[in-house]
């Protein structure tokens, strides 16, 4: 009788503890559907800055930055139903400025570079089934280097009227191939079938 009782409550045991709750999932297809957002926003973003240096020298590009960035950023995020922020530990403006978990995956890919490996995009999924993408942003075409260089490589002009528009820039010094920050794109719950 003595044994039988003991089975019952070694039985009875693992259904009175509490289940841990399971770990969530990322989305199957966060890391496409960011990246084409990223690559999107960069594309736009892009295209008028490089119409407006045509036009007007990198001097012509900083309302762009200023003004249009946040807009395209916006208007991508919108069409696409998920959220995008460029995120920076050495911001231009001030809004954009990483921490937390952001500011550790920055300084992940920066040792990821530093041992010469390929930079590998951070995805986690959260307890409200939401997905978020880090994606690495690298300086990799000179013509960046006329507004986030170093001191030789920004005109003196470039240089004024960034301190005109962010006179707390940290935005600064940057060498080609070098990380710039990162693309964070959150994605909503997968839709159910």
């Amino acid at each position: 009788m003595k044994h039988t009782l003991t089975a019952c409550l070694l039985l009875a045991l693992p259904a009175c503890e509490k289940a841990a709750p399971a770990k969530p999932s990322p989305r199957a297809d966060a890391l496409p559907l960011a990246k084409e957002a990223a690559q999107e926003t960069f594309a736009l973003l892009s295209a008028e800055l490089a119409a407006a240096i045509e036009q007007g020298g990198p001097v012509a590009a900083i309302p762009v930055c200023a003004e249009r960035a946040g807009e395209i950023t916006r208007e991508v995020a919108t069409r696409k139903k998920l959220g995008i922020v460029r995120l920076s530990d050495r911001p231009r403006n001030p809004a954009q400025e990483a921490t937390g978990e952001d500011l550790a995956a920055i300084g992940d890919f920066r040792t990821e570079i530093l041992a010469g490996r390929e930079l590998r995009p951070s995805v986690k999924a959260a307890a409200d089934q939401t997905t978020t993408v880090r994606l690495p942003i690298v300086i990799n075409q000179p013509l960046c280097l006329q507004c986030h260089g170093n001191d030789n490589e920004v005109a003196a002009a470039t240089r004024e009227a960034i301190a005109r528009s962010y006179p707390n820039d940290r935005a600064r010094g940057y060498s080609l191939n070098d990380l710039r920050g990162i693309w964070k794109i959150t994605l909503p719950a997968a839709p159910q079938p």
